[in-house]
């Protein structure tokens, strides 16, 4: 299997998941481009984070090498890509040892089943929840609660990317004593209504759009109070 260092962390090319398209984009530098170029800009001292989306690992592995970060947890729904995201970070952290964790489930808030259908893409990008044309098999993925995820591991900071499932991940979310959430934000699956829900929820909680470490559809929304929060 072919291998790249892509932004410095080492990644596999495997065809079974990606197709030539998803290839050529990690190829040329596209793939998790302004999350890349943010990530490490963001995290600070004895970060706790929660990655919602981890996709291949790539963003995972950036954020357990930094050696500001204290621990990792990561949920990924595809079952398809857990082997990957666990070689990822094994190849470019080390065993876990405490530092990083891998979760394959769906988060969720309020009344929701035990397991949900997960549609599985040939592009893992664009694998989801929404039964969208052009997917290949259905798996069931188990479901977690999202507020009782946030209070066991207390994460100081989330990173999501669920390809539009935010709004209603957020809902209803306790975010006591988180200081940032980094977000890539999906206007064209959630609408314009939607999106502005997501920001008046985060401005209502006394998160503020992060100017200075958001690009275009990837949003760092940051507590006003970030520095007293415990």
């Amino acid at each position: 299997m072919e291998k790249i260092n892509y932004h410095g962390i080492e990644l596999a090319i495997d065809p079974s998941f990606m197709s030539p398209k998803m290839i050529e984009v990690i190829k040329a530098n596209r793939y998790e481009a302004q999350e890349s170029r943010q990530i490490g800009r963001i995290i600070q001292s004895n970060e706790i984070v929660l990655e919602i989306g981890a996709g291949i690992g790539f963003i995972s592995a950036l954020i357990a090498k930094n050696p500001l970060t204290k621990s990792l947890v990561s949920f990924e729904a595809n079952p398809v890509l857990i082997p990957q995201i666990t070689d990822t970070l094994t190849r470019n952290v080390g065993p876990s040892g405490g530092k990083w964790e891998v979760r394959n489930a769906v988060l969720m808030n309020g009344l929701a089943p035990e397991a949900v259908n997960f549609y599985i893409h040939k592009d893992f990008w664009a694998s989801s929840l929404d039964p969208a044309a052009g997917f290949e098999r259905t798996e069931r993925v188990k479901v977690e609660n999202f507020n009782a995820v946030l209070a066991s591991i207390r994460p100081t900071m989330i990173v999501c990317d669920i390809e539009g499932g935010e709004i209603e991940l957020f809902r209803n979310a306790d975010l006591s004593g988180v200081k940032k959430v980094f977000l890539e934000v999906h206007q064209r699956r959630i609408g314009r209504r939607a999106m502005k829900e997501l920001f008046d929820y985060f401005h209502a909680r006394d998160f503020h759009y992060d100017q200075a470490h958001s690009e275009g559809a990837v949003v760092l929304f940051s507590h006003v109070d970030r520095d007293k929060r415990q």
